[in-house]
């Protein structure tokens, strides 16, 4: 089981929405958002994800963004939806109860009385608190190489991504989570970047690798500069290095019609991507299974 962690930005709540509105996310991609902004794009999936029977969490303390009030925490308490918790305090401390324990800090998993848990534990693994903690485990992980500037993803244009879906079941964990496109590190905004970039996962046999697709920094415009990129993607298309999916068609519809869709569209759809390819994979396991 997949369990995606998402910061509640608007272009990944979009991303998400698109997907069950298509009914292109599988039951088995449980994606967990801490909400940030009290937004028409949170509503929308709120919405969406109940009318599409899908599951997932929403965390109820938040640690950044417009929530950080008592208002702010009665309208997350009134929403309906499976709650989780960022365990910053003793588990006993807390007066609400959670379908799902978030642990960001040593301190406060180390203080806590885990005998009498039965709820899930999204956990690094580090050895100390896999030994503390009781109830089911699922493996939290950091993923995706987050540079300080695009162009520097040239020097490694093609990495390794993930193989926890491989291997999270025989080190003990019920599933596995990472920030998607995203790295732990939280912030609101982002820079100009000299060239545009692009980030696309795929299978290489089981192994998930992620290619980064860069322009060049010459190029006049930003509409320039992506069809630049998406110049490589075809050709990665064309290779069956990647699979089509619906995130990549709203990509390559911008380009044959000849628009930027802006920044915002491009995560967005690299997003779509990653989720649905996860989608496929864990819906074929399951049915190799059965």
């Amino acid at each position: 089981m997949y369990y995606p962690y998402f910061r509640g930005k608007q272009f990944d709540l979009f991303a998400l929405t698109a997907l069950l509105e298509a009914d292109r996310l599988s039951p088995q991609v449980q994606p967990i958002i801490e909400p940030v902004k009290q937004s028409k794009a949170l509503l929308k999936f709120l919405a969406t994800a109940q009318t599409k029977a899908q599951p997932f969490y929403l965390i109820q303390n938040p640690q950044a963004g417009e929530f950080l009030t008592a208002t702010g925490a009665e309208i997350l308490t009134a929403l309906d939806a499976k709650k989780a918790l960022i365990l910053d305090q003793p588990l006993e401390t807390f007066t609400q109860t959670a379908s799902l324990w978030i642990i960001q800090q040593a301190a406060p998993v180390l203080e806590s009385d885990w005998q009498m848990n039965q709820s899930k534990v999204l956990i690094p693994e580090e050895f100390r608190l896999l030994q503390k903690v009781t109830g089911e485990k699922i493996l939290s992980q950091d993923v995706f190489t987050r540079l300080p500037k695009a162009e520097y993803y040239a020097e490694c244009p093609d990495e390794l991504f993930s193989t926890a879906h491989l291997t999270f079941q025989k080190r003990g964990f019920v599933g596995f989570s990472d920030f998607s496109i995203d790295s732990r590190l939280y912030y609101e905004h982002g820079y100009p970047a000299k060239c545009l970039s692009l980030h696309l996962v795929y299978f290489d046999a089981e192994q998930l690798r992620i290619h980064h697709f860069l322009s060049s920094e010459e190029a006049p415009t930003q509409k320039d500069k992506f069809f630049e990129l998406m110049t490589d993607v075809q050709d990665w298309l064309t290779s069956g290095q990647l699979p089509q999916t619906l995130g990549l068609e709203l990509l390559l519809n911008a380009y044959t019609a000849g628009k930027f869709p802006g920044m915002g569209v491009m995560r967005k759809a690299a997003v779509m991507h990653h989720l649905e390819l996860m989608s496929v994979y864990l819906e074929k396991k399951k049915i190799k299974k059965t």
